[in-house]
């Protein structure tokens, strides 16, 4: 005979009820948690794919990094040549950063990615053949260095959205993280790469073997999952958008602080590290393929940041992790003035290595930490713009300073510079950022 629930004894009644509703809040409870669960292998599969992407285009990267400056060495033998080639790179974060943030905030990220991708992969098939040809005027490579970075920066700031959009909230510092170690990898790996491209009888192949890894990363970002269509269009113009991207840039104080000590310190980061393949070539007097074998050491110092920021966060926290970085790159710069004999310029590379790292990935977790996903093109465009107002200036003025007094004359202001702006930093609130 069955029972219903008003044969019981009323006594019974409502722990009848009771295990009812537990019975079904766990069942509630294991669906949610098996849709967590499977909601976080789709996030983690479609991470993979974009790190490998990231990989592909670092591994590009690298090889483009190693080749222009030999290649631009060998045309001209000029200090300012190479840092005007360099200063035409920086100039599309300049100018364009904020309008290709919006923009990647309006457009389908993946196909936004794909296009530049290929611009890119085009503008370095033009490159090789012009130097191919014999050409020597240099205003094309400068052109076309100018082209690569506008797009080079298009991709960048959508790598950045994308990054948001496939890794799981609580997982952003290891993400980037990750990311980084992928980078630093790659560069502990310029020996090897280096040791291919001599392999060519002419090293401008390596142009070549960007373009084609180029296209390899565009054809895995046509692996992630199509962008979900928008339920509400934009319907405002791009300078309405700019401006409420504005002001949660400037409402936010950690990123709005962050984003000015970046600017500064990173006019020190950069010249230094441009002036270093000059150093090595013209005062130590290295040769192409022994540079790639030192410079190694800065992506070794890389990738030992990369292994120690997370662990190194759970204890000091972010703040002071930006601050380590500036200390080592002061330090480091300050080896290199003195960097006659090749143990110091070596431990000079592992620190400027290891504080890249750091730095690199404090100031993106931040910045990712701090911006909600449907703000994160105009808010890297913006910050983006900022961090670099200083380093085409400093960029081109370095390339006369060297002219006139040598790399050490380079290396000593970035001391100061360095030391000056970390006495301000551990006086801000950013110090004690967790």
């Amino acid at each position: 005979m069955k029972l219903c629930r008003h044969d019981l004894p009323f006594f019974l009644r409502p722990a009848a009820s009771n295990i009812k509703s537990i019975l079904l809040r766990r069942t509630d409870l294991m669906l949610a948690a098996k849709l967590k669960s499977a909601k976080s292998a789709a996030s983690n599969n479609h991470f993979a794919i974009l790190l490998t992407s990231i990989l592909f285009v670092s591994i590009g990267n690298k090889i483009y990094e190693l080749v222009l400056p030999l290649l631009m060495y060998e045309l001209t033998h000029s200090s300012v040549s190479m840092t005007s080639m360099r200063t035409a790179e920086l100039l599309p974060n300049f100018f364009f950063a904020i309008a290709i943030g919006v923009l990647v905030d309006r457009a389908n990220k993946k196909r936004w990615a794909m296009w530049m991708l290929g611009s890119q992969a085009v503008l370095l098939i033009l490159f090789t053949f012009l130097y191919k040809s014999g050409s020597q005027q240099l205003m094309f490579y400068y052109m076309i260095g100018f082209l690569l970075m506008t797009f080079g920066y298009g991709f960048f700031n959508v790598q950045v959205s994308l990054v948001k959009q496939t890794a799981q909230p609580s997982k952003l510092t290891e993400a980037n993280a990750q990311i980084s170690l992928v980078e630093t990898l790659v560069t502990v790996m310029g020996p090897a790469l280096t040791g291919l491209l001599l392999l060519f009888s002419d090293v401008s192949d390596g142009i070549l073997i960007t373009a084609l890894l180029f296209i390899l990363c565009l054809l895995s970002i046509s692996l992630l999952p199509a962008e979900a269509p928008r339920l509400h269009r934009p319907t405002t113009n791009m300078v309405h958008e700019f401006r409420e991207g504005w002001r949660a840039f400037r409402s936010n104080r950690t990123l709005f602080h962050i984003t000015i000590f970046v600017m500064f310190i990173n006019c020190s980061f950069t010249v230094v590290q441009t002036c270093l393949v000059f150093h090595a070539k013209d005062v130590l007097q290295l040769s192409s393929s022994m540079l790639a074998v030192i410079l190694s050491a800065a992506g070794i110092g890389g990738l030992a940041g990369s292994l120690m920021t997370s662990k190194l966060r759970a204890r000091v926290g972010l703040g002071k992790i930006y601050g380590f970085s500036i200390i080592l790159h002061a330090i480091g710069s300050g080896l290199l003035v003195f960097s006659e004999s090749m143990t110091l310029f070596v431990t000079a590379l592992f620190l400027i290595g290891l504080a890249t790292s750091f730095h690199g990935i404090s100031v993106y977790t931040m910045r990712h930490e701090q911006t909600p996903s449907h703000l994160m093109g105009r808010i890297a465009g913006i910050t983006g713009t900022i961090f670099r107002i200083g380093m085409p200036i400093t960029m081109f003025l370095s390339g006369w300073i060297i002219e006139i007094w040598g790399t050490q004359a380079i290396f000593t202001g970035a001391v100061a510079w360095n030391a000056f702006f970390l006495l301000l930093y551990v006086r801000s609130a950013l110090w004690k950022e967790r």
